[in-house]
């Protein structure tokens, strides 16, 4: 019995191993730097200022928004917490994240040109502008 419990316990953290270990691996796979995400294959866009210009030319079949152009910015909080933020080029802004200093303005869901297009790129985009200082 004693033995039967022994080898129940060795397959249990044998399969907890796997497990953890395909979990990790699912969850960093393809983990890039943002300025590393593919854009539409030719080019690659960087951040250089802060806030900064960007549009559907320097992202590509990835632009998910309405608009073809627009400024991202990013500060931090009283928290630390970066504040991202679009700009269109009339001057609306929209919550790039959900943070409490956006709380006051709309979603930049709500700005998509296709409900089914990801702003991750943009997303990306905008928290390497957070890396360049105003």
């Amino acid at each position: 019995m004693k033995r039967i419990e022994q080898s129940l316990r060795t397959l249990f953290l044998i399969c907890a191993t796997i497990m953890l270990t395909v979990g990790l691996v699912g969850c960093t796979d393809g983990m890039k730097h943002p300025e590393e995400y593919s854009t539409d294959g030719s080019n690659k866009v960087a951040a250089t200022s802060n806030p900064q210009t960007i549009s559907k030319e320097d992202l590509g079949h990835t632009w998910p928004l309405k608009v073809d152009k627009g400024t991202v910015s990013c500060k931090l909080s009283k928290h630390g917490d970066p504040i991202l933020r679009f700009t269109t080029s009339d001057g609306a802004q929209y919550a790039l994240n959900q943070v409490q200093d956006n709380e006051h303005l709309k979603s930049i869901e709500t700005l998509k040109s296709d409900k089914s297009k990801s702003v991750g790129t943009l997303m990306s985009f905008a928290f390497s502008v957070c890396d360049i200082p105003k």
